[in-house]
């Protein structure tokens, strides 16, 4: 089975959204297109986002939002990301992961963020070369 590529942590403290530029990984919506340079590293605080009419190869396709008190713990929460997200991969590329040109992987809450009120999972599709436009119903 394929798995994601790259998992990143998010720390930071949420901020205002703008549509464009530099976003707290807090702030990014699903629908956002992205660069994966920006993805660099164990842990990301902000991120540009792009307009998809620009190229880019990474865009934000959906969001869970996890619950719970008490930190479960990162195995716990990549265990549930991947779930979710290759779930949810089929249906806004349109064709099943297995079978796709394109790869996935997520934003999820460190224990710190956690403290903070950071309960969401983003994940992200990434293209293996620049792309314009949404990658959603591509059926790649």
């Amino acid at each position: 089975m394929r798995t994601p590529v790259v998992i990143v942590s998010i720390a930071a403290l949420a901020a205002g959204l703008s549509a464009c530029g530099d976003s707290e990984v807090f702030d990014i919506p699903v629908g956002a297109c992205l660069d994966s340079s920006s993805l660099e590293g164990d842990q990301v605080a902000t991120i540009e986002i792009l307009d998809c009419a620009e190229e880019h190869d990474v865009e934000a396709y959906a969001s869970l939002e996890l619950s719970g008190e008490a930190y479960p713990g990162q195995e716990e929460i990549l265990a549930q990301a991947d779930e979710f997200c290759l779930a949810e991969f089929d249906s806004f590329i349109g064709t099943a992961y297995q079978d796709s040109d394109l790869s996935f992987s997520f934003l999820y809450p460190t224990e710190e963020s956690w403290g903070e009120g950071d309960r969401e999972v983003l994940c992200l599709v990434i293209a293996p070369e620049p792309v314009t436009g949404s990658l959603a119903d591509s059926a790649r």
